[in-house]
């Protein structure tokens, strides 16, 4: 499963910089704000998932879902679309896969993020 996702594109930088009517300053901040609530996002989303919030999670993963499509982070937002998909399920073992492929992708954005 995680190699479907390790297919898609980390960050779209052409998208994010069309969004932005290709401000680089605007870009900027905006990857600096969205690199930050994603990191929010996952700490409540764990909680979360340790208390198998159902509707809670699949809040975020649209929320996140929403924001990283967006801002052209890719593989971000089709994690976040099968995350919230198994949240709709309560599916418990889906979900914790993918909740582990979408820290993974967390971590492969920030690097990525740091050489772009």
């Amino acid at each position: 499963m995680n190699d479907d996702f390790k297919s898609i594109p980390v960050f779209d930088k052409e998208k994010a910089l069309s969004r932005v009517h290709y401000k680089e300053d605007l870009l900027d901040r905006v990857l600096l704000i969205y690199q930050k609530s994603l990191v929010d996002r996952q700490a409540i989303m764990t909680q979360e998932l340790f208390m198998q919030n159902w509707e809670a999670l699949k809040n975020l993963a649209h929320s996140i879902k929403g924001s990283s499509l967006t801002i052209g982070a890719e593989q971000l937002g089709e994690v976040s679309y099968a995350m919230e998909k198994a949240a709709e399920e309560k599916n418990l073992d889906l979900f914790n896969q993918l909740f582990k492929i979408f820290q993974e992708s967390i971590a492969r954005y920030i690097e990525f993020d740091k050489y772009e």
